[in-house]
């Protein structure tokens, strides 16, 4: 993802609830949202080319995990691991990176990622530093600048998303429409290039019923796929 962000124990109806759009190359292959049929239990998007995933949920193990690329200015290096097999071991909780320690955080790319197992929620980065941090009851944005460093994009999505929880008296649907929003600071942007593939949302109420709704995007901007799926937490 380029931009998300999380809400715990925010809403009366929905202790759970994650937001966000994935900014990609449209020449990159990936898979729609789909329950993967490996054996995991994984319910995710699929990066065709790295083979791991941006966002998913393992409902069994009562995991959602979501990562963003950190920019550095460089070049990435192309002998580090895929940021999206991290997501995929830790949703999975098998594998070298199913539980990193922050010695392990530098074996990829620059990244943020949000991870909820249970009743523990952590924060992973490898910018500016390693770091593994609990994250508590709020709301919770990310997106590609370092760790402690201001980002319009996440403070914007973040705002939307605490002004939901607090007012709203509709369905975690109408949150879509924030995510399309492509003035200053853009959620979605919009290029023939590189662009908004997908707006995703994933809410969970308070009996661990969950829905998770892929919105897909072609090279205009234009809503071309949804994909839409219920679990159940635990």
């Amino acid at each position: 993802m380029c931009v998300v962000a999380l809400a715990l124990n925010q809403h009366p109806d929905w202790p759970i609830i994650m937001i966000g759009n994935r900014d990609e190359f449209h020449a990159r292959v990936s898979a729609p949202l789909h329950a993967w049929n490996d054996g995991s239990g994984i319910i995710a998007g699929r990066d065709l080319v790295g083979g791991g995933t941006w966002l998913g949920v393992q409902p069994a193990l009562t995991r959602l995990v979501v990562v963003t690329n950190v920019r550095s200015g460089a070049a990435p290096d192309g002998g580090k691991a895929s940021r999206g097999v991290l997501v995929t071991d830790m949703l999975a909780d098998s594998g070298t990176f199913a539980d990193p320690a922050p010695a392990m955080l530098n074996a990829f790319n620059g990244f943020s990622l949000l991870s909820v197992a249970g009743d523990t929620v952590q924060l992973f980065t490898n910018r500016p530093a390693p770091m593994v941090s609990a994250l508590g009851a709020g709301v919770h944005a990310l997106a590609n600048e370092a760790e402690g460093s201001a980002c319009p994009r996440a403070a914007r999505l973040g705002a939307v998303l605490a002004s939901w929880v607090t007012e709203a008296t509709d369905t975690p649907e109408s949150l879509f429409t924030a995510l399309q929003a492509k003035d200053a600071p853009a959620l979605f942007l919009c290029s023939p290039v590189y662009g908004t593939r997908c707006s995703t949302l994933v809410a969970i109420n308070r009996d661990g019923g969950g829905q998770i709704i892929e919105r897909r995007y072609d090279k205009g901007g234009i809503l071309a796929e949804e994909t839409a799926l219920e679990f159940q937490f635990g």
